[in-house]
């Protein structure tokens, strides 16, 4: 499979927002239900937490299938490779943190104490570190994304044509 010839819908992006999202929710579910004492809150977060785990899981799959794929070489590769392995490393980290925490919460029959908010407060951290790290691989570097290379060479075009418009309209000025 080549990711040029458009065949692989990749999931990685797609997945990464239900994982921060769902996580984050989850937290702050967590935290206003346990400072309120509703326990109808903690049971969303409960709920939204469980998908977040399962969304982290998919994330990091998919994360794992893409790094697979071949790819087009990038003139960004050597400038990235420490921050890939970071990224990669760390996504394994935060979801064998998120699934002990999803196997202490499976086992719990009354609402989540303090130390485990605490404990998902330090995971969705970790998560949000991770989405950083992503964004910085792709927006700064271009990781990943195929369009960066087809956009800077139309601009190199545009700059290109503007130059050579700039220096005819000179030399026809030069020419009165």
């Amino acid at each position: 499979m080549n990711l040029e010839a458009d065949r692989v819908l990749i999931f990685h992006p797609i997945a990464v927002h239900f994982a921060i999202a769902l996580t984050c929710f989850a937290l702050v579910l967590d935290w206003v239900g346990y400072l309120q004492r509703q326990t109808e809150w903690q049971s969303a977060g409960r709920l939204c937490f469980f998908a977040g785990v399962l969304a982290l899981g998919f994330t990091v799959g998919s994360g794992w299938v893409e790094q697979l794929l071949p790819r087009p070489a990038s003139a960004f590769d050597a400038q990235i490779e420490g921050l890939l392995f970071y990224h990669e490393y760390g996504g394994y980290g935060v979801l064998g943190f998120f699934v002990i925490l999803a196997v202490i919460r499976l086992r719990l029959t009354e609402p989540p104490p303090v130390s485990l908010l605490v404990c998902t407060t330090i995971g969705v951290l970790g998560v949000l570190v991770q989405g950083y790290i992503g964004g910085e691989l792709v927006y700064r570097y271009g990781a990943g994304v195929r369009a960066v290379q087809v956009l800077s060479e139309r601009h190199q075009a545009y700059e290109q044509k503007k130059a050579s418009e700039r220096q005819s309209s000179e030399a026809r000025s030069g020419e009165k």
